[in-house]
């Protein structure tokens, strides 16, 4: 069985806007997805979090509306499992109280947390605010260092 990973709309998003800083290393994780080699696994509140943020890459006219439909299409087609956020309310409110951070970033911590499995982020705030806290948490310019 394949290795499970939590990815966040961080990550989903640069393989989409390979651009961006760690965009190899995510596209990496993309294609050993794609290969059986892993399993890739995030909340529900994910599709939600790609749809903005694609949103505001058309608003600052980054992309085209076009591009952006495209996008969000190609990354929620991807087939990254999502798992209901019902299961992980409490939780979730827990990890938002004692690390002072949002309810969505929480959401991932969740999940890894309850699948005893990695989470990646490319969200370089909430991976430094965490990382000597959580040892769960990766970097994603750091994948396939550590596996």
């Amino acid at each position: 069985m394949a290795d499970r990973i939590v990815v966040d709309a961080s990550v989903a998003l640069k393989w989409q806007f390979k651009d961006e800083l760690e965009a190899e290393q995510a596209i990496q994780m993309l294609i050993d997805f794609i290969n059986g080699k892993i399993e890739l696994i995030s909340p529900n509140l994910f599709a939600y979090e790609v749809v903005n943020a694609v949103n505001i890459a058309v608003i600052k006219k980054r992309i085209s509306e076009k591009e952006g439909l495209d996008a969000i299409n190609d990354i929620l087609a991807i087939g990254v499992s999502l798992f209901d956020f019902a299961g992980l309310v409490e939780r979730t409110f827990r990890l938002a109280r004692i690390y002072s951070r949002s309810v969505y970033d929480c959401a991932y911590l969740a999940l890894a947390e309850k699948e005893g499995c990695m989470i990646y982020t490319a969200d370089k705030r909430l991976f430094n605010a965490l990382k000597d806290r959580i040892k769960f948490i990766r970097w994603v310019g750091d994948y396939g260092k550590l596996m």
